[in-house]
């Protein structure tokens, strides 16, 4: 953490209201984040897509285990890397969801702290 990070932790915790967004949440705290949104069902969703996935890799790596013919393991590895392809491109969905949710809670910091600044006093310019 920088200077500036420890001078608006320090800020926020100063102001109403201000100590719950001067900590930083845990990634578990982050991740169920996700399902308290405007986009909450969408996550839900999108877990069980996951969810399905994985099955779907798990169940077809077996599947390609037990093939007799080469051509039929091939598909089975076909179909076990579209599976893992497809879970990877949710989870990185779900760390991108993760990080917007980070920068709005960092500009909400901004935002209070914009809003708690003390205004200019006399002989001081308004526009720094």
């Amino acid at each position: 953490m920088n200077d500036i990070d420890q001078k608006i932790q320090a800020a926020l915790r100063h102001t109403p209201g201000g100590d719950e967004l001067a900590g930083e949440p845990n990634l578990a705290e982050e991740t169920l984040a996700a399902f308290r949104g405007r986009n909450r069902l969408l996550s839900a969703l999108i877990i069980v897509v996951n969810t399905t996935f994985f099955v779907g890799a798990v169940w077809s790596a077996l599947r390609f285990y037990r093939a007799e013919t080469v051509p039929l393991q091939l598909q089975w590895a076909a179909v076990t890397f579209a599976c893992l392809l497809a879970v990877t491109m949710v989870k990185l969905w779900c760390w991108l969801e993760i990080h917007t949710n980070r920068v709005l809670r960092e500009l909400k910091r901004v935002e209070l702290l914009l809003v708690t600044r003390p205004p200019a006093g006399p002989g001081r310019d308004a526009t720094r």
